[in-house]
């Protein structure tokens, strides 16, 4: 349908949690993994539209993500990712449209690590390994791609692989990581069709080889006068390991002279020992039993070449020592036109070693990273091309990003988003930013800055899964979880001062005056508390007059005074993933009891006068709606039925069976509260006369309808036309159905308008205004990630329209699974050109593929 449009706005999603799901191509150009899409986006525009593309095709966790590379070690347009699916897919850009160009089968168990190089005649070598025990060579020309080889490694899998070729004599050699504590090395010609041979397996390391990477050296001035790295050559290749022992290890790859050759099993071991052990005893810092384990020989290696065979010599040329957990991933680069190395570890930090030229040994010019950050260690590091940035991701999924300037390395803000499941989504009453709710059991707020979109705040760290969520006033929302209890927070001054630098909008000062300075965890304590500005007062005096009687007050409030104001509140730079997690809460102003199971439904009414609540349910008893007053947080006040003067709680509103899935209350006036079931049922609550006690058991609302049977499977969800004359409900029987809403005092014998879809459909909205005065638009999202965008013109004399015309979100722009809900923003926005009258209208989701979107939708 041409008069409707759809781009994307924000894609935000977190990266694998596995070690090599993250590679940096062009200095512009970042591919990750995330969930079983790749992501792809330009680290170098702080504040553009983050996320661009992703590359669906995958069906499983995407494990593994790696550019294919020139011989020379420089990135192409090609990238190949690797799947718990058992396959990996080349993918290829053309014309500025990333394109699947293979898929690599074969195996029988998830693939976790991936190498590939691009040969001088535009073949490209890929190497998989799998969790199978084997290792798979394909060959890509063009098009076509043909598995040469399948390598069984046995039970000691391969957790990492690296390709290169060796400069003076063309040949390709492949290096394995490997499960039983050793690099294992493969060597083959570039003959098309030809089989990798093991040649050598490298000991040392202690524990599994997590990492390894290969660094082709050519001589420089720079690494001649360095003594740590002199006695490198022109065409040698140094390869790095990592492993779990917490060590990186380099070995160098050099053609091997005569010299070296003789007795090597005899000599090159004494002469390697002697020299370390002399090394040792010279500071005085280890045992000769330390020294002789460090000391290695130099192995001989045959190679075979198009001239014959020829020998190189491998020998362990330097061991990193300064990660105090497990190290996960090495990357090579270049720094000051000397060969560096970045490694990642699991002790939170990421260290860039370089050759010390005044020491003669590799040292630590940079730890990266939060001392005693709440990141859980880092998976995996990526540096682009000038070695200018480099970019880690936790795990937890986060990105965390540095720029080198003047000798320091500054954080930069970057992409996030959830790395589980997204089970709700919400706007705020005035449509200033996006509130989602995941199972990784974090709440976020998305909010527009200067080109794109970007997470300001999380509000809520939380200790289980987070189901559902709804705004209450501009500045309070309530969030429910598998914990039977439902939560309030309000804002904070920090977040609406970071939010008005980021913005640039204006809060009136009434408004602020009634929120909290900032929020803080205490310590060992499980709700955000708030922190007035009495508190911030008394421990800035207590600070400045060096009182010890202030700790109390820190271990309740930390670090709220040294981030009373975020640092976005002065620069306009979106916060970095370490202020997020810990300087963005807001507090918890209240709790909602009186659900028995885990809360699965939350809706607020759009006056802000009242909250329904519900929670999973498998017998009727349980399957009640609660109502809550959002002005005292406690249920309403009605008459006692047996006569007494004292009024008592309301009573839950019954009418369904089994877990209600969906409430939403009717436009405007809140006048019904509608609800749908896993009974596969509707029930429509109408409200009673306002009062302070209600003379209705059940408080402001009562039963006014309930159709049974109204789907042939499970209700999703459902959602208001913007003038409330009918309704819409999703369920899994791949219907819609819109219902015209009930007349009081006549029986219901209406029937719904059905609207058929090729997939269960689990999400529907109605936009909140009708287009051009007219116009019904109608969003409806499936199981398997598609997403539709409805519209139907008001017909004379028919509630609800019969014709609906269909626009389908493409591909690249929808999700990959199943979609939890869908939230149309309260207001549009004009488009740029000022001669178009017409409206963009913003269209959230929340997804199973751990991805919040945001489409931009012309009407």
């Amino acid at each position: 349908m041409a008069s409707v449009s759809a781009k994307s706005e924000l894609i935000a999603t977190a990266c694998s949690r596995t070690a090599h799901a993250l590679d940096w191509g062009t200095e512009s150009l970042v591919a990750f993994g995330a969930g079983s899409i790749v992501a792809l986006y330009d680290p170098t525009d702080a504040q553009g539209p983050g996320i661009h593309t992703t590359l669906q095709g995958h069906t499983k966790r995407v494990n593994s993500v790696r550019f294919v590379r020139s011989i020379s070690g420089t990135s192409t347009d090609t990238i190949v990712s690797a799947s718990a699916d058992c396959t990996a897919r080349v993918w290829q850009r053309t014309s500025q449209a990333w394109e699947c160009k293979s898929v690599l089968s074969g195996h029988q168990n998830p693939v976790i690590s991936t190498a590939s190089i691009e040969l001088e005649d535009g073949r490209i070598i890929v190497v998989t390994a799998s969790t199978d025990g084997t290792l798979r060579v394909f060959e890509i020309h063009g098009d076509d791609s043909t598995c040469v080889q399948t390598v069984d490694v046995g039970s000691r899998n391969a957790i990492d692989v690296a390709i290169a070729v060796l400069p003076d004599c063309g040949a390709v050699v492949l290096a394995t990581g490997n499960t039983d504590n050793c690099v294992h090395l493969y060597t083959r010609t570039q003959v098309a069709g030809e089989k990798f041979t093991k040649t050598l397996k490298l000991a040392g390391h202690e524990d599994w080889v997590t990492a390894v990477t290969f660094l082709r050296y050519t001589d420089s001035d720079a690494g001649r006068d360095n003594s740590t790295i002199a006695h490198w050559k022109a065409g040698d290749v140094i390869l790095a390991s990592a492993s779990e022992d917490k060590y990186v290890r380099l070995w160098r790859i050099s053609q091997a002279t005569v010299p070296q050759t003789v007795d090597a099993g005899l000599n090159s071991d004494k002469l390697a020992a002697q020299a370390m052990l002399d090394a040792f005893a010279s500071t005085g810092d280890a045992s000769a039993a330390a020294a002789a384990q460090l000391s290695t020989r130099a192995h001989i290696m045959a190679v075979s070449t198009h001239s014959g065979e020829r020998s190189y010599a491998v020998s362990l040329d330097s061991v990193l020592i300064g990660h105090d957990g497990w190290v996960h991933s090495v990357t090579w680069t270049h720094l000051d036109g000397l060969p560096s190395l970045i490694s990642a570890s699991a002790d939170s930090s990421v260290i860039v070693w370089a050759p010390d030229a005044d020491a003669g040994v590799w040292s630590s010019v940079a730890r990266l990273g939060e001392a005693g950050g709440a990141v859980q260690g880092f998976l995996g590091s990526a540096v682009s091309p000038s070695g200018a940035r480099v970019l880690a991701h936790g795990y937890q999924g986060s990105l965390h990003m540095w720029r080198a300037a003047d000798g320091l390395w500054l954080p930069q803000s970057s992409v996030s988003g959830h790395y589980a499941s997204v089970q709700d989504v919400c706007w705020d009453p005035r449509g200033n930013y996006l509130l989602s709710v995941s199972v990784d059991q974090t709440a976020r707020l998305f909010a527009p800055v200067a080109k794109g979109w970007r997470e300001i705040a999380r509000p809520q760290v939380h200790g289980y899964d987070m189901r559902c969520a709804a705004f209450v006033a501009p500045y309070v929302y309530v969030s429910g979880a598998d914990e039977k209890v439902l939560r309030v927070f309000t804002a904070t001054q920090q977040f609406v001062a970071s939010w008005q630098a980021l913005t640039h909008s204006d809060v009136p000062e009434s408004e602020l005056s009634r929120l909290a300075v900032g929020a803080s965890l205490p310590v060992l304590g499980l709700s955000n508390k708030a922190v007035d500005e009495e508190q911030v007062r008394a421990l800035r005096e207590a600070d400045a007059a060096e009182l010890n009687d202030n700790y109390s007050m820190r271990q309740t409030h930390t670090d709220v005074v040294a981030n009373a104001s975020m640092s976005a509140a002065t620069s306009g730079d979106p916060p970095l993933e370490e202020q997020l997690l810990r300087h963005t809460l807001w507090p918890e102003a209240d709790k909602l009891y009186g659900h028995p199971y885990e809360i699965f439904a939350v809706a607020a009414a759009h006056s802000g006068d009242w909250i329904a609540t519900a929670c999973k349910a498998s017998l009727d008893k349980y399957a009640a709606i609660r109502v809550y007053s959002a002005h005292t947080w406690q249920p309403p006040n009605v008459r006692d039925p047996a006569g007494s003067e004292q009024s008592v709680a309301a009573a839950p509103l019954m009418a369904h069976s089994l877990t209600i899935t969906r409430m939403r209350f009717s436009p405007s006036d809140d006048k019904y509260l509608l609800s749908v079931s896993r009974d596969r049922s509707w029930a429509l609550f109408e409200k009673a006369a306002t009062a302070d006690v209600f003379d209705e058991p059940t408080g402001p609302y009562r039963l006014a309808h309930h159709q049974m049977k109204a789907h042939a499977r499970i209700i999703w969800d459902a959602a208001w036309s913007p003038d409330a004359r009918f309704f819409a409900t999703a369920s899994r029987d791949k219907a819609v159905k819109l219902w015209p809403t009930p007349q009081a005092g006549s029986p219901y014998s209406s029937k719904p308008v059905v609207l058929t879809f090729p997939e269960a459909v689990t999400a529907v909205d109605f936009l909140p205004a009708l287009v051009h005065g007219h116009k019904y638009v109608l969003a409806a999202a499936l199981e398997n990630g598609q997403v539709f965008v409805l519209t139907a013109k008001m017909e004379e004399g028919k509630v609800p329209p019969s014709a609906w015309d269909t626009f389908e979100v493409p591909r690249k722009d929808a999700h990959v699974a199943m979609v939890h809900r869908l939230a149309w923003r309260p207001q549009p926005q004009q488009k740029n050109d000022i001669n178009d009258a017409s409206k963009e209208w913003m269209l959230a989701s929340a997804s199973d593929d751990q991805s919040v979107r945001i489409l931009s939708v012309a009407l």
